[in-house]
């Protein structure tokens, strides 16, 4: 009784939608679909040789860039400082902050990080289903 009266109480109370939620995130690891059916455990179980390829497709789609290992950010909840190895596109651009600034206004916006004045995209970030996009948008943008 006195957690149900206490002020956090309402504050932590899982609603319907939350429920419902967890009740299907968790019906996928039981059914052992977690993998193919949540995008954050998709990517986080990419293996190095898609992610290097996925990243060579990119390269030879742009017609520049390099292939470079590199480290994924899990992030956030219970990994705050995890991270996973990868493989990066590295891109040379004129003014680094300038690209990546315009990359964030592209329709979808294309999320990236700068280092070493290279611009780098992770393909463990981007679902197969957002490829076309990001590439009209790398396209567009490398060609001004």
């Amino acid at each position: 009784d006195k957690i149900k009266k206490h002020p956090l109480a309402r504050a932590v109370l899982a609603d319907k939608a939350c429920l419902a939620g967890l009740s299907a995130t968790l019906t996928h690891y039981l059914k052992d679909e977690a993998e193919r059916e949540i995008p954050v455990v998709k990517m986080m179980s990419l293996t190095l040789k898609q992610l290097k390829g996925r990243a060579e497709a990119w390269m030879n789609e742009l017609g520049q860039g390099e292939v470079v290992s590199g480290e994924s950010t899990v992030g956030g909840g219970s990994l705050p400082s995890e991270s996973l190895p990868t493989f990066l596109l590295s891109l040379n651009v004129k003014s680094p902050d300038k690209f990546l600034k315009k990359l964030r206004e592209q329709n979808p916006p294309i999320i990236a990080r700068t280092e070493n004045n290279k611009i780098l995209l992770d393909p463990r970030t981007v679902l197969p289903e957002q490829e076309g996009a990001l590439l009209v948008g790398l396209k567009n943008l490398l060609k001004t």
